[in-house]
C-alpha cells in the first residue's frame, strides 16, 4: 500500500475499539499522538525568519533530557551527514570539557525547569556561548530574557514525551545555516506522509489495517527490545521510552552493529529469548554490508523467539524516521489499552522527583 508503513510477521484480532482506548485513556494521550504532523508544521511557521549562522563554532550542543532530548538526537541523526559541524546531545548537568565560547548551544526543555539541562545552559552562558532556548516557560525562559538569547516557545499543557513534533520542528526550522539551505521542505513532504500515516493507525481503523495494534497485540506478554542501526538509533529510544511511560512496562533498546558482537550471544544461547521480543527498524537504504548481517541475524534471533521486522516507504529519509516513530508512538498507546493502564500517568517520575527536591531542601 503506497505511503504506508511495512510490518512484517502473523497477526491475531484484538478488542482495541476507540470506546475502549478512550476508556483507559482519560487525558487524552490518543489525541497528543495525533498531533505530531501538526505540532511539526505549527514548529515550523514559528521559526521560518530565524537566521542562526556557524560562524566559528567547532560544534552544536543540543542540551536536553528526557522527552526533550530525543528531539535532538532525532535531529542529529537526521542531518549528521550534511551538518556543517558536528552537533552533539548533551545529557548531563555540565558541557564537555572542550565547550568553547564561540560554540552553539541550544538548550531543549519543554518545562523550562530541567535542572540538568539549567546548569549546564549555565556554564554556556559562563563560557560566553552564543545561545537559543526551546522551551514552554519556566526558569529557562527567564534565563533567555535575563541573558538576551532568543527563546523559541512551544504550547504549555503537554507531557514532554508529547511535544516533540513541536521540539524537532523548531530545531529543523532554525537550522538551515548549520545543515544545508531549507531543512523545511523535506521535513514539509514528511508532514504530508505522516497525515497520510495517521488515518491508518488512529483508533478508528481496524487492527486489520492497523499494524500498531497488530504490533502491540503481538508483543503484549513479551519483553520488548528495540534495534536500530545510525540513523534509526535514535527512533528506537523513542520506541523503548514511549513503551516504558505509556504501556508501563520493561523495554530495552540496542544498536546495531554493536549489538552482534554481544547481545547476539544471548539471543542464540539463552532459553528465556522465547519471553523477549526483538524488534528491528530496517531501512531500504540500508548498505548492502548492514542489510546483509541483519538479514543474517534475524535468521539466527529466528531459532530462539518471534522477530519483529518493522520499516517505512517514504520517499526520503526524514519521512521514513518520522514515520517509523510515529508507529512505536501509537504502539505504545495501544499496549497500554490492553494492559489497562493509563498512558498519561506517571506515577513513579513523579515520586522520584518529589523525594529529589526533598533531600535537595535538607541538604
Amino acid at each position: 500500500m503506497g505511503g504506508g508503513l511495512i510490518l512484517s510477521g502473523p497477526m491475531r484480532p484484538t478488542m482495541l475499539e476507540p470506546r475502549a482506548v478512550a476508556q483507559v485513556d482519560p487525558g487524552g494521550m490518543r489525541d497528543i499522538i495525533a498531533s505530531l504532523p501538526d505540532q511539526i508544521s505549527a514548529a515550523m511557521r514559528l521559526g521560518t525568519e530565524a537566521h542562526f549562522p556557524v560562524d566559528e563554532a567547532q560544534r552544536i550542543f543540543l542540551v536536553g533530557m528526557g522527552g526533550s532530548a530525543i528531539a535532538g538526537d532525532v535531529f542529529a541523526a537526521w542531518v549528521s551527514d550534511r551538518s556543517k559541524v558536528p552537533i552533539q546531545v548533551v545529557r548531563d548537568y555540565r558541557l564537555p570539557s572542550y565547550a568553547r565560547s564561540e560554540d552553539l548551544l541550544v538548550a531543549v526543555s519543554y518545562s523550562g525547569n530541567t535542572e540538568e539541562t539549567l546548569s549546564a545552559t549555565a556554564q554556556g552562558i559562563k563560557l560566553g556561548c552564543r545561545l537559543i532556548a526551546i522551551t514552554s516557560g519556566g526558569t529557562l525562559a527567564d534565563l533567555g530574557r535575563n541573558n538576551d538569547f532568543p527563546v523559541f516557545p512551544v504550547p504549555t499543557g503537554l507531557p514532554p514525551r508529547g511535544a516533540f513534533g513541536h521540539l524537532f520542528g523548531i530545531l529543523a526550522a532554525i537550522s538551515g545555516e548549520w545543515t544545508f539551505s531549507d531543512p523545511r521542505a523535506e521535513l514539509g513532504g514528511a508532514v504530508a506522509h505522516l497525515r497520510d500515516v495517521r488515518g491508518r493507525l488512529r483508533p478508528e481503523s481496524g487492527i486489520r489495517v492497523n499494524r500498531a495494534k497488530a504490533l502491540a497485540v503481538r508483543i503484549k506478554n513479551t519483553v520488548p527490545i528495540i534495534y536500530a542501526a545510525h540513523p534509526f538509533s535514535p527512533i528506537a529510544k523513542r520506541w523503548q521510552t514511549q513503551l516504558n511511560e505509556n504501556s508501563k512496562v520493561l523495554a530495552f533498546s540496542s544498536t546495531f552493529p554493536e549489538a552482534d558482537h554481544n547481545e547476539l550471544v544471548g539471543w542464540v544461547e539463552d532459553a528465556r529469548a522465547r519471553s523477549h521480543r526483538p524488534i528491528l527498524l530496517r531501512d531500504r537504504e540500508e548498505s548492502a554490508e548492514m542489510r546483509r548481517q541483519l538479514d543474517i541475524t534475524v535468521s539466527l534471533m529466528s531459532k530462539r523467539t518471534d522477530v519483529e521486522e518493522v520499516s517505512d516507504d517514504g520517499s526520503t529519509l526524514v519521512s521514513r524516521m518520522l514515520a517509523t516513530l510515529y508507529l512505536g508512538d501509537y504502539m505504545s498507546l495501544y499496549l497500554a489499552v490492553l494492559r489497562r493502564v493509563d498512558p498519561m500517568v506517571l506515577k513513579p517520575i513523579v515520586t522520584l522527583k518529589k523525594k529529589l527536591a526533598a533531600a535537595r531542601r535538607k541538604s
